[in-house]
């Protein structure tokens, strides 16, 4: 019987004590003036960045948070660092990095949502983040072993994060997917903006180290919008902004006898964005042979023959293959056996260094003048090589970095406050 009691008394303890910590969680988190929640299938990362950027330029002490090509917290001064994850990546994290951010009396916090799987998503938004803003980049095919196998059921597991009594921004415009979108801000109460990169000129895009999407500006417009912060201003606050270790950039790099462009879309694996990406690269590369490599890993299957029949429709005049599966590239192409070079797994090249694979790449084109982008997936034996090797080498960027010396100081005055929601 007083074992019986003991542990029904710690147990009351402990109960206690866990309703203690998640109050006092809550209470230090909705203390902070606006919780935006960023999700999507691409661009995340980025406007994480840009959006964090728009309220660092409207004089908001604004903390953040990327899980993309690496884990960063991005601070007040427009500098980042590197997480430090310790092990393997969990969603618990995000709380403990919420607590750090409310210590240091955040005003804003801009998180990406680091869940695919749409159940834990949404016990991000609804137990952790109770955001104001969420935004969801756009619905792409991507992850369908746990989003769905088609773009309405993707969209349907997205709108997981879409706050109660808040603000959905999005800048999806395809009319079927952006309906489900409204139809489930509607759902919860939630106003939604849809914004418009008819509005980001090319002018606004020249002015990042990187290369900027439309979309990814076109959202941060929206959220200046919210804050009454001039457009202009956002402008220059989104192209100061630090870019994401994984933001793709072009590269320029003299071999041997040509001059390579060097795409890095090693991380674009969906449809959508690789087919637009290549358009623009096209028209900005139009004397350039355009070279395509389907870095195929072992565990991503479902990938290999979708890239390949890309190849074929977006007419590259060569093909090399990475990693695994070359055979069924092969097969899949075997109309355009003369454009597909095997340098992967499979090949008498799976060993070979980073050198030896762009000579192979080089000799088989026929004009000085090379775009080469990487694609599929990030990590295989010969794109490790081909990246170790350019980042080892002197290169240039089509954009030129600019920085900023600008501090800004806390003005309440200026503040927006945000838009009504429920606690």
């Amino acid at each position: 019987m007083t074992l019986f009691l003991l542990t029904l008394v710690s147990l009351y303890i402990y109960t206690f004590w866990l309703l203690t910590v998640s109050w006092k969680f809550k209470y230090k988190r909705d203390r902070i003036f606006w919780r935006i929640h960023v999700n999507g299938i691409r661009g995340k990362s980025t406007v994480t960045r840009y959006v964090a950027a728009v309220f660092r330029a409207s004089n908001y002490h604004t903390f953040g948070k990327t899980t993309g090509s690496a884990a960063r917290i991005l601070r007040p001064d427009g500098k980042d660092h590197d997480f430090g994850r310790k092990g393997y990546p969990n969603v618990n994290e995000q709380i403990e990095i919420l607590k750090s951010f409310c210590r240091q009396r955040a005003e804003v916090v801009v998180m990406e949502c680091m869940a695919v799987n749409p159940i834990y998503a949404q016990w991000l938004e609804e137990k952790v983040m109770r955001s104001h803003i969420n935004i969801i980049t756009n619905v792409r095919y991507d992850h369908p072993e746990y989003l769905g196998e088609t773009l309405a059921e993707i969209a349907e597991s997205l709108s997981k994060t879409i706050p109660r009594d808040g603000i959905l921004i999005t800048a999806e415009t395809e009319p079927k997917l952006l309906k489900i979108l409204a139809r489930n801000a509607k759902n919860k109460n939630a106003r939604i903006l849809v914004a418009n990169r008819q509005v980001v000129s090319p002018q606004d895009l020249a002015g990042f180290s990187h290369f900027a999407i439309e979309d990814n500006v076109a959202i941060g417009y929206e959220i200046a919008k919210l804050l009454k912060l001039p457009q202009d201003k956002a402008l220059r606050a989104m192209q100061q902004a630090v870019a994401d270790p994984g933001a793709f950039s072009i590269q320029l790099l003299q071999f041997e006898l040509s001059q390579i462009a060097w795409a890095n879309l090693f991380a674009v694996n969906d449809r959508e964005s690789f087919v637009d990406l290549s358009h623009k690269l096209f028209k900005q590369y139009a004397d350039y042979e355009k070279v395509v490599i389907l870095n195929n890993r072992h565990d991503r299957p479902t990938r290999v023959e979708v890239f390949a029949h890309l190849a074929r429709e977006l007419q590259f005049d060569r093909i090399i293959t990475f990693g695994d599966y070359e055979q069924v590239v092969n097969q899949t192409l075997s109309d355009n056996t003369n454009k597909v070079i095997n340098l992967g797994n499979s090949s008498k090249f799976k060993d070979a260094d980073a050198r030896e694979i762009l000579q192979q790449i080089v000799r088989s084109t026929n004009l000085p003048n090379i775009l080469l982008l990487g694609t599929v997936n990030i990590h295989t034996p010969q794109a490790e090589r081909l990246l170790h090797f350019f980042e080892g080498q002197s290169l240039s960027t089509a954009a030129t970095p600019k920085t900023s010396k600008t501090r800004h100081k806390t003005n309440s005055n200026s503040r927006q406050k945000p838009y009504a929601r429920k606690s």
